[in-house]
């Protein structure tokens, strides 16, 4: 078996993602193979694997197989909470056996690997949370390098329940010079929630889900309902003072691999851009919306961002660190939508002892 990648004939020129029809993935991967997909993931940032038909054990060792992953890892809910043992979330829900793979959709599962009587629900999408990178806005630390969606056979939509990607490297390329100049020298401050390292639900302060507009970009507030938007905004707004004791991220991550620039930011919960050095507020809450805005906008847009059509059988992995992604919104699924979901944390190099060890 030899590994090949293709463009993606759905996608656009713009972006560097790719396909790859020559593999099984259920069955163990040769070093070799997994040399190149790995290297694949560098380059690439997101491969479509077309008519898997997976085990959730497959789905999890594909996830282990590079390397990247936290060993020690023993919850996997972050993303949709803080740890907990119970394994249903607002919407969908964890696999018993295989706690790793998380499953979300629209359909009520009587039996699906040990889940039974179960009504999923999509929450969130493009106009409430938008583009994000996963882990930035939920973790201090430790956040997953590779991200899995899987759409298992049986399961089909006829419209609607894309998910966007965009390439944080070619967004570099398109954002103005000087703007790219100033997010180098910035750090992020997300606002605090329970997460792995503090899962005290106090922590939790957001009142509701972040409206987006310009494509998902720019927050303009907290939605009282998520289902309603005429009942309008709460007037919570976020200060310096719901960033202590949240996670710092850099806009611009440097990947410690191959060296690429990324634009690495998760708008929907940034509170304001503090100075990688000092740690002093460079920019406030309502600066910070407009400068993240318009470093994604220019990637964001219809004509350049890939929006996947899920079919059957799809297992796709991209590189979080290299590529930012947003679900579309759920009203417009047509059909049964079930996708299992893994994210593995990788070990942590900046948080130590309750504390970031670079800012």
């Amino acid at each position: 078996m030899t590994i090949t990648f293709g463009p993606i004939k759905t996608s656009t020129d713009s972006q560097p993602f790719v396909e790859c029809g020559s593999v099984d993935l259920s069955e163990p991967l040769a070093p070799k193979d997994l040399y190149t997909i790995r290297e694949g993931l560098m380059k690439y940032g997101l491969i479509v694997f077309r008519g898997q038909r997976l085990e959730p054990e497959h789905e999890v060792r594909f996830n282990e197989a590079f390397g990247w992953h936290e060993n020690r890892q023993s919850d996997f809910l972050f993303g949709f909470g803080a740890p907990s043992k119970d394994l249903r979330f607002a919407g969908g829900a964890q696999l018993p056996e295989w706690p790793q793979v998380s499953i979300l959709g629209n359909v009520k599962i009587d039996e699906h690997h040990g889940i039974h009587n179960l009504q999923l629900e999509p929450r969130l999408g493009f106009t409430f949370t938008g583009w994000h990178a996963d882990g930035l806005h939920d973790m201090f630390d430790g956040m997953p390098e590779m991200t899995t969606m899987y759409n298992p056979y049986g399961w089909r939509t006829t419209s609607g329940g894309r998910t966007y990607f965009t390439s944080g490297v070619k967004a570099i390329e398109r954002m103005e010079p000087q703007l790219l100049k100033e997010l180098e020298k910035c750090f992020v401050s997300y606002m605090r929630c329970a997460n792995d390292d503090d899962p005290d639900p106090a922590r939790n302060i957001s009142p509701g889900p972040a409206l987006m507009t310009d494509e998902g970009t720019k927050r303009v507030g907290f939605a009282k309902n998520q289902h309603d938007p005429s009942q309008g905004l709460h007037t919570f707004r976020p200060d310096e003072s719901h960033a202590k004791d949240g996670g710092i991220h850099p806009c611009i991550r440097i990947h410690p691999l191959t060296g690429q620039k990324s634009l690495y930011v998760t708008p929907s919960r940034a509170v304001h851009l503090v100075d990688r050095e000092t740690g002093k507020m460079r920019h406030d809450t309502e600066e910070t919306a407009e400068l993240l805005s318009k470093a994604l906008l220019p990637s964001a847009i219809p004509n350049v961002r890939y929006e996947h059509k899920w079919l059957e059988g799809d297992l796709v992995a991209w590189t979080n660190t290299l590529v930012l992604h947003s679900a579309s919104d759920p009203h417009d699924i047509i059909g049964d939508r079930l996708i299992h979901r893994v994210r593995l944390s990788t070990p942590k190099t900046r948080w130590k002892d309750g504390r970031y060890t670079d800012s």
